[in-house]
């Protein structure tokens, strides 16, 4: 090949690897434009006690996303996003919720059958139509607005390897994201920020089958028999800046200081059937009854200089699902990260207080508590990022049988992630 041929080839090489860093974006009118992007998080994880042996820590290289985003606008009135992500769900303290799928959490969990492992399934598909910043429409598959920042902050743009926990109703199937129809915008001049909707929630079932179990549980009449809808919506408070995009930021690498504060709830009738332990692996149903999320938080990004940036979040939420339920409680949690240049060390906790008064029921009842800490380094802010974490989790009474189940141990897990976006 001639020398010209390879300087083109290296030049067209070069402009594909520096063009990784913006998304592609195609115009086809004046005001209409498509703009095609891409996030990877590889993993490598490492857990205690959690090989086949059952005393030698596991080695796991896995996606914790990997997601395609198409997003655009016909015009300043009507505009789109549709993204996709890869289910490759884990079960340590080192893994948050990923995919819908049944409750196996205080709240929730990310789905451990492995037939979902490396499932590709759509997570985002919203049409908004926007009258001006007071006043937008979005419709479709969405991120819950009943979610704290933290939890609407876009996965990409964490100082963390791991978000907070999200609380949301059992079998509502899409976890932190529904299908329904809501509102968001921003009044008083830009200081209140107000999101909220209707979503399809639980869908009906006729009956639950019954579960062999140890604990076992008997078969019972469905949920949600009148198939009502779930509702769910948030207020913030901008002290300092605003934000008003589909998803936030924690590490904003900002001008100007972001401070907000909200409270938000969600509610579906008629979704929970608790059981009640009747002796050593076994329980009996309970009544059918509504769940309620309601939460409050703080979130702040402070840049002290360019070089100099302080991200904080606390959020409490408050889980209602039943008497003695173990996935109604308080949880409160907490992130602080501060970045010094490309450096960004952060500590995190989350800590959940059961109601009932006792644990079991899946391991996952009674209180909670895990502890992160961890560095990144934006290499080139959140286009290029590496991130490290050492996660430890204090859970109430385990290595314990509690009602005939056995508690796991408490354990670590560290996490090294490799983030590439455009």
């Amino acid at each position: 090949m001639r020398s010209q041929t390879w300087k083109s080839c290296l030049g067209v090489l070069c402009l594909m690897a520096a063009g990784t860093a913006n998304a592609a974006k195609i115009s086809f009118s004046d005001k209409g434009f498509i703009d095609v992007g891409g996030l990877v998080q590889a993993q490598y994880r490492i857990e205690q006690d959690a090989a086949g042996s059952g005393h030698d820590p596991s080695n796991d290289f896995l996606l914790r996303r990997a997601r395609l985003i198409i997003a655009g606008q016909f015009n300043d009135n009507i505009g789109f996003l549709v993204d996709t992500d890869v289910s490759y769900a884990g079960t340590g303290p080192g893994t948050t919720a990923g995919l819908p799928a049944a409750a196996s959490a205080p709240g929730g969990a990310a789905p451990t059958a492995t037939s979902v492992y490396n499932g590709i399934y759509l997570l985002d598909a919203v049409a908004t139509y926007k009258v001006g910043k007071e006043f937008m429409l979005d419709a479709g598959l969405m991120l819950l607005p009943s979610l704290t920042h933290n939890g609407l902050t876009s996965g990409s743009r964490y100082a963390t390897v791991n978000n907070f926990a999200s609380y949301f109703s059992p079998n509502s199937q899409r976890g932190t994201r529904d299908v329904g129809v809501g509102i968001r915008g921003l009044l008083l001049d830009d200081r209140l920020y107000y999101r909220m909707g209707v979503y399809n929630g639980a869908q009906t079932r006729a009956t639950i089958p019954a579960v062999v179990g140890p604990p076992a549980v008997p078969a019972s009449n469905g949920i949600n028999p009148g198939d009502a809808p779930r509702f769910a919506g948030q207020l913030r408070f901008n002290i300092a800046g605003k934000e008003d995009g589909y998803a936030f930021c924690q590490v904003c690498f900002a001008k100007s200081p972001i401070v907000s504060i909200g409270v938000g709830a969600d509610y579906q009738a008629n979704v929970v059937r608790n059981t009640a332990p009747t002796g050593p692996g076994t329980s009996t149903a309970l009544g059918l009854g509504s769940y309620t999320n309601g939460f409050a938080d703080v979130f702040a990004d402070i840049p002290f200089n360019e070089n100099t940036e302080l991200s904080l979040e606390v959020a409490a939420n408050k889980i209602w699902a039943g008497d003695g339920a173990p996935t109604s409680g308080l949880a409160i949690q907490g992130m602080v990260s501060i970045r010094f240049g490309i450096i960004g060390p952060y500590a995190q906790v989350e800590w959940f207080n059961s109601d009932a008064a006792y644990v079991g029921r899946g391991n996952t009842a009674g209180d909670l508590t895990t502890y992160r800490g961890g560095l990144s380094f934006y290499i080139l802010q959140h286009t290029y990022k590496i991130s490290a974490e050492i996660a430890f989790q204090n859970k109430e009474k385990a290595g314990e049988t509690v009602d005939g189940t056995a508690i796991p141990g408490n354990h670590w897990v560290g996490t090294l992630q490799f983030q590439a976006s455009f």
